[in-house]
């Protein structure tokens, strides 16, 4: 029950300056019980409550205008009406701007939800306070998927800028979490957690799934293990910390790359250096339990294949087994090395080092005359990529090698 309350954000939590509506009747009834305590009839009577121009006082009875949360809670204290019966009568919260506003609110909101928020806007979205804020989306799925997270907090305004690849949200649920994780800068090269919201992290292993569950989809390449790459040193550093404390993962690396390029008919180097975090194998169970499904197909393909063999009963299979289940496999359909890895529960490299060869291997089926890449088809994967499909180029070589 505490774990609860602990990752519960109520409206008074909130920044004060943020703007609150009350359904109509209990607007009403607030309202009243103000002027019975102040003996007045008067529709302007907060002001003497607010210290305000009697104009504004009296929109706000009248709900032309919204409360802030400041104002609220005076006035909430005044008449000493419970915080949790207000909350469960807020219609509406938002900034200044009407697209900001989320109505419906699913108060209180959820500690996870917010930490869902603010990963994403670390590492593939963008938040400036007061400008606005999207995430990108170069999947269909993703899409869905940032839509049913974001309905969490109740009826959201969103847009998509489908050329942009943008899903533009409510500033509000940003600045919310912004403000609750006293995070005060969103920008991928110098962006880093916050104290409040590792020490959150490493408290709560639903907090830091909710960034490494971002930084996988977002930045992660899942295939025979999963990688991040970032070129932010300090936050792949917070990251490995807070991680740390719930996952198995490997040391920091890093590599620099030089891309050479000309300007004003001068040629220079651009260098530029990347951090790596790499998940041990030996947690890839417990972090698939934990935050499986990823919302991009491929991605949760390759993930639940890395799942599956490390549940797998076996070690290693017999000498020359995997090459003749491969050649089997290929005799009754053309395979990309994905789907063959899959299908055989086996790594990815493993398979190209059977296609291709290996100096710890056998000949290669390549080599050997019975397999070749038949075709290339376009995948997508985050961009557009080509993807070779392997078949049997010779089925009588392949007959005499399965009955070896």
């Amino acid at each position: 029950m505490q774990i609860k309350e602990d990752l519960e954000v109520h409206y008074w939590q909130f920044p004060e300056e943020l703007f609150i509506s009350l359904n109509d009747e209990f607007h009403k009834d607030f309202c009243n019980k103000i002027q019975i305590k102040l003996n007045s009839k008067l529709k302007n009577c907060f002001y003497k409550i607010l210290n305000c121009k009697k104009y504004h006082a009296q929109r706000l009875f009248n709900k032309e205008i919204r409360f802030t949360i400041r104002e609220i809670e005076i006035l909430r204290k005044f008449i000493e009406t419970p915080k949790e019966e207000l909350e469960n009568n807020i219609e509406a919260i938002g900034n200044h701007e009407d697209g900001t506003i989320v109505k419906n609110p699913k108060l209180p909101f959820h500690m996870k939800n917010l930490f869902y928020v603010a990963s994403h806007l670390f590492f593939d979205g963008s938040f400036r306070f007061k400008k606005g804020c999207y995430f990108y989306t170069y999947e269909d799925s993703l899409t869905i998927y940032h839509k049913q997270r974001l309905s969490e907090f109740g009826d959201v305004p969103i847009n998509l800028i489908e050329k942009e690849n943008q899903l533009y949200f409510s500033y509000t649920i940003a600045f919310i979490a912004a403000k609750i994780l006293d995070i005060g800068d969103f920008k991928s090269i110098t962006s880093f957690l916050s104290e409040k919201m590792k020490k959150l992290a490493k408290k709560y292993k639903v907090l830091s799934d909710e960034i490494i569950k971002a930084l996988i989809v977002d930045e992660g390449s899942v295939e025979d293990k999963i990688k991040i790459e970032l070129n932010n040193k300090k936050l792949i550093e917070d990251i490995h910390e807070v991680l740390s404390e719930h996952y198995k993962l490997r040391p920091i690396s890093s590599r620099t790359r030089y891309k050479s390029l000309e300007k004003n008919k001068s040629q220079y180097n651009e260098v530029s250096t990347s951090w790596k975090l790499k998940i041990d194998s030996d947690s890839i169970i417990d972090l698939y339990n934990s935050i499986s499904p990823l919302p991009i197909e491929y991605k949760q393909e390759a993930f639940k294949s890395l799942y599956e063999r490390k549940q797998r009963i076996w070690y290693q299979r017999p000498t020359g087994e995997t090459k003749k289940l491969i050649v089997k496999s290929l005799i009754t359909k053309p395979k990309s090395v994905l789907e063959l890895a899959k299908e055989l529960n086996v790594r990815n490299g493993t398979i190209i080092f059977h296609l291709k060869g290996h100096p710890s291997f056998s000949e290669s089926l390549i080599k050997l005359g019975i397999v070749d890449v038949v075709n290339k088809i376009e995948l997508r994967r985050g961009g557009y990529t080509n993807v070779d499909i392997f078949g049997i180029v010779d089925r009588k070589k392949a007959q005499i090698f399965l009955e070896k």
